[in-house]
């Protein structure tokens, strides 16, 4: 069973490029999400604060990996899920959560504090 979420968060470094097994490009980002609040004489503090691991696939990937950087907000919309594979070295297995933009996900740059215009990419057919 996977689980729908949706936020908003700070990247915490650039994306990072991998590739799967057919050599399709995907990239790998942590988000810094954060919930602010005031103290008892008006001090903003981060309460809450998680980080989340975000998996971006297909065309996105090299949309957000381009637009993406260091510090910038992105809100990300996907399904949650366990990620499973063996550790290079030891060959012990890991595990991580991670949110996943697939077809059905979505990753975006928020315009909260900047602006920018946007350069539509081609829509892929079913041909191609």
């Amino acid at each position: 069973m996977h689980t729908t979420v949706a936020f908003a968060g700070n990247l915490t470094d650039a994306p990072e490029p991998h590739h799967t097994r057919e050599n399709d490009p995907f990239f790998s980002c942590r988000v810094l999400v954060n919930r602010r609040a005031q103290n008892d004489v008006g001090e903003s503090l981060d309460v809450d604060r998680t980080s989340r691991n975000v998996t971006i696939f297909g065309p996105a990937a090299t949309h957000v990996h381009d637009s993406g950087g260091s510090a910038d907000t992105v809100f990300v919309h996907g399904l949650e899920r366990t990620e499973a594979w063996a550790d290079k070295e030891s060959g012990e297995k890991r595990t991580r959560e991670a949110v996943v933009d697939n077809r059905f996900g979505e990753v975006g740059v928020s315009l909260k504090y900047v602006s920018d215009r946007v350069d539509r990419a081609p829509r892929r057919t079913r041909a191609s």
